[in-house]
């Protein structure tokens, strides 16, 4: 008897000394990871977890307790008066963190040691970005190219495209037909109703799979609010805004609201832009004053077009659209450990312009092409969520996510004098299912598995018309016209161990194997050696990384990581033209890899007063994937669409490398003033070749001084790139230098202002004076100028 009274005496001092508390959002309950725990003499330190939890029993009774995070405002504490839960309050405007935790959303934390920024809501409304791809700028790390105003790709450490990945809510956006040169696809994303972005630079395919090879952007969208605990009232709210913009009289309205029961909980949310045509910088640099000007545009009258001498140069005639998105999310709370979420997001465009080949002039100074745009980009995305919180041998989390995809994607395009019009249509289904565990282990180690499986099917059309008779013909397809499928599976396994206070280290690997076929039943247009492609591949990654922080002041990060990138429909089977080339299919791609090392050292003074960071990565990619010219049949040239073209396909090259360094500064300057800078370099190199690598961006960056006194927030922010040199373009055309001056890209910067101001509780209104000097810029490869001198105006409801 004695000694189970002893041996209880001991479980309860265990229980009653070991203290463990969780660090959440105050306004959204959630746990927030790597908030930084530390007493007043900096003896002790502790780190919270994926999940905001941590063990504080090694401080002392008589510690006050210091709660430092770089998105939340700083918290002091006497241990003696800590319950549970510590409740941080985000910052008004809160600085892009520099971290070392990657999140694969909300629930299920992934932890990889990479370079990663997030940019939570609060920034995203101040910032006011137009689109998706415009928000990932904010980051000071991502460079956007774009080949209209309706676009905006993104550049991750000189990768671009299929080599970057987008996943919104868990759900890979990348399918079957993502190109390898510039893709525009993340304005599908409604920034209206973002949580968070997770920016993760380097490869990750461990994790994230294909295409994870310069780094991945994962948008998570808002969930719905379930009633509060204790509340005798529904958690029942209403967002709102309206913002104008006078470069592209942009209008924008957006409406989103929040029903939330003990048990069901659902968010809508509804978003409308209209961009007129976008107008540019007057002030040029005075060695190029005509770059980027087009003086004419193309109308048709008497079924003749005709050139029109534009009354205003700087307007760029032909950029506008306009965009809707929608989205419904239901969340149902059968306890408090298994949760199913229904999510479905809808995106629609009207026609979108492809400003770059409009833009194009022949020999005789005629336009090349009459018209050339998007047909209405739609996409539709709908998953069903489980998730299952449950202590025992095999899981603590587990969380199973069914997802359909639907994505329209047209080009119509025709010659200027001509009467023929040609539509490709491409219709792309994907279905997958991630099934994805965790395992803690006392907060001291952590187990990652799961499973994937994706299947992609294309279907391609294609068809000319004559526009005056109506007669339509058959046309070459873009993909092969007898259908082409795309099916991966995959498991992963990865393991953190945090085996000291100041010390983690991680380990993963992941096999995947895809299966490619597809079929051409016409080869009228473009005669192949071959009617089908069957491609099967096989892949193994890994990485391992090691993360010290011997003090609040230092933090050192050492990770080694492949990637891997499967060829895809696009890769191989695309048929397409521009300028004085003509791509072919070429079934005989293997995949490429990517080998990556990097150290990062960030160094802290005082309470998160200013931090250093700096990354340096190098990157060798074997049978890196890339643009080559080629010869069919042993000819070089091939006639298509009544011109001569020279035969360029994707081909594996023996190795390319890329390499660079980031360097960030964040300071608090005060309560009131705060400062962030970023600045990116970056090197790509196809080392068989000896030429430059496509997509690499000169040097770029970004500096942000904010101020914040209730109600006022204002920010001065300069955007700046240097030089691109001509010579560092790619010789094989997807630098687009025919859309840059003879020397290349010139440098720029632009200076900017931005203010917000709280009416009340609900009720703020913003505006901002972009590009002040009215510069005429246009980033590296972009085939569109970006905005002169804009003034915008929004006026937001909060209920």
């Amino acid at each position: 008897m004695k000694l189970l009274s002893f041996l209880i005496f001991i479980t309860f001092s265990f229980t009653c000394f070991a203290q463990k508390i969780n660090i959440s959002n105050k306004e959204t309950r959630k746990g927030i990871s790597q908030v930084y725990i530390y007493n007043k003499s900096q003896t002790i330190t502790a780190l919270s977890d994926s999940l905001g939890n941590v063990d504080i029993t090694e401080f002392s009774k008589k510690d006050t307790l210091i709660f430092t995070h770089p998105s939340y405002a700083t918290f002091m504490i006497p241990k003696l008066n800590i319950g549970n839960t510590i409740y941080l309050k985000q910052q008004a405007i809160n600085i892009p963190s520099i971290d070392i935790i990657a999140e694969k959303n909300k629930e299920k934390a992934l932890e990889i040691t990479s370079k990663i920024d997030y940019i939570e809501s609060k920034t995203v409304q101040f910032n006011n970005p137009s689109t998706a791809a415009d928000l990932l700028e904010l980051s000071g790390g991502v460079y956007i190219q774009k080949s209209q105003m309706g676009g905006g790709s993104p550049v991750i450490r000189g990768f671009e495209a299929n080599r970057v990945l987008l996943v919104v809510d868990g759900v890979r956006m990348n399918n079957a037909i993502y190109r390898s040169g510039h893709l525009q696809n993340a304005i599908t994303i409604d920034n209206s109703i973002l949580e968070k972005t997770s920016i993760i630079y380097g490869p990750n395919s461990v994790i994230y799979g294909s295409d994870a090879i310069g780094g991945v952007v994962h948008y998570e969208t808002k969930s719905p609010q379930f009633k509060k605990e204790g509340d005798t009232i529904n958690n029942n709210n209403a967002n709102a805004y309206a913002r104008y913009a006078t470069a592209n009289q942009e209008k924008t309205v957006h409406f989103d609201f929040n029903l939330g029961a003990k048990k069901i909980a659902a968010i809508t949310s509804v978003t409308f832009s209209d961009f007129e045509d976008l107008r540019m910088g007057e002030v040029a640099d005075e060695k190029y004053p005509n770059f980027g000007i087009l003086k004419y545009y193309t109308d048709r009258s008497n079924n003749k077009d005709t050139m029109i001498r534009k009354k205003d140069v700087y307007k760029q005639a032909g950029t506008g659209y306009s965009q809707t998105d929608v989205l419904e999310k239901i969340s149902f709370k059968f306890s408090e450990k298994v949760f199913l979420t229904l999510n479905t997001h809808y995106s629609t465009s009207s026609d979108i312009p492809r400003y770059d080949q409009l833009s194009q002039l022949k020999d005789n100074g005629e336009f090349k092409w009459a018209e050339w745009y998007y047909g209405p980009q739609n996409r539709l995305l709908t998953s069903l969520a489980v998730k299952i919180k449950s202590e025992n041998n095999w899981f603590s989390k587990l969380e199973v996510l069914t997802h359909f995809q639907k994505i329209d994607e047209d080009r119509i395009s025709r010659k200027f004098g001509s009467d023929t019009k040609t539509t490709n249509n491409e219709d792309i289904n994907v279905i997958g299912i991630n099934i994805d565990f965790i395992k803690e282990n006392n907060n001291k180690s952590q187990w990652y598995y799961g499973f994937e499986a994706i299947h992609n099917t294309v279907f391609s059309s294609a068809f000319s018309e004559d526009i005056i008779t109506l007669e339509q013909t058959t046309a070459a397809t873009r993909y092969p016209d007898n259908g082409s499928n795309l099916t991966s599976s995959s498991a992963y396994l990865s393991f953190t161990n945090n085996f000291t206070k100041k010390a983690t280290y991680s380990l993963g690997a992941r096999y995947s194997f895809t299966n490619l076929t597809a079929s051409f039943a016409d080869t009228t247009f473009v005669k192949l050696p071959f009617s089908e492609i069957n491609n099967n591949n096989g892949a193994l990654t890994g990485n391992a990384g090691f993360v010290f922080h011997p003090n609040k002041k230092w933090n050192f990060q050492l990770a080694i990581s492949t990637a891997f990138r499967n060829p895809n429909v696009d890769d191989v089977g695309k048929v397409f033209s521009k300028d004085d080339y003509i791509m072919i299919p070429n079934n005989q791609i293997q995949p490429e890899y990517a080998y990556n090392g990097e150290l990062g050292i960030t160094r802290t003074y005082g309470d998160n007063a200013l931090i250093l960071n700096a990354v340096g990565f190098y990157t060798i990619l074997k049978n890196a994937i890339v643009r080559d010219y080629f010869t069919l049949n042993g000819i070089d040239s091939l006639t298509y669409d009544g011109d001569l073209l020279k035969i360029q396909a994707n081909v594996n090259t023996e190795e390319a490398v890329v390499y660079g360094a980031s360097f960030n500064l964040q300071v608090i300057l005060s309560k009131e003033f705060s400062l962030k800078s970023s600045l990116n370099y970056t090197i790509g190199t196809n080392v068989s070749e000896n030429v430059p690598l496509a997509h690499i961006p000169p040097i770029y960056g970004r500096t942000d001084l904010i101020v914040h006194s209730e109600p006022l927030t204002i920010a001065v922010y300069v955007k700046y790139q240097a030089w691109k040199l001509i010579s560092d373009y790619s010789p094989t055309g997807e630098d687009n230098e025919n859309d840059a001056t003879i020397d290349g890209t010139p440098a720029w910067q632009t200076f900017n202002l931005r203010a917000e101001m709280k009416l009340s509780k609900s009720f703020s209104i913003q505006a901002a004076f972009e590009n002040m000097l009215d510069v005429h810029y246009r980033p590296f490869a972009s085939g569109v100028s970006g905005a002169g001198r804009n003034l915008i105006f929004t006026l937001r409801a909060d209920i």
